[in-house]
């Protein structure tokens, strides 16, 4: 049986962007992108391809800020 996690409580609930939280949208895309490549759905190229992407995109993110 596989791992499950449950939701117990919320704190601090505000609306999270890039422009809001780049950090915290940074990591959330790039758990995303490690599921897909788990899961077979990207390759170990197209991994490293959109998460370089994802990189630059919080560097501009933070500049920004």
């Amino acid at each position: 049986m596989r791992d499950s996690a449950k939701l117990t409580e919320i704190e601090n609930n505000h609306e999270i962007t890039c422009t809001s939280d780049p950090r915290f949208w940074y990591e959330y895309q790039s758990s995303v992108l490690l599921a897909l490549q788990e899961e077979g759905i990207l390759s170990a190229a197209q991994y490293r391809y959109a998460d370089e992407q994802l990189k630059r995109q919080l560097r501009m993110w933070e500049v920004e800020q």
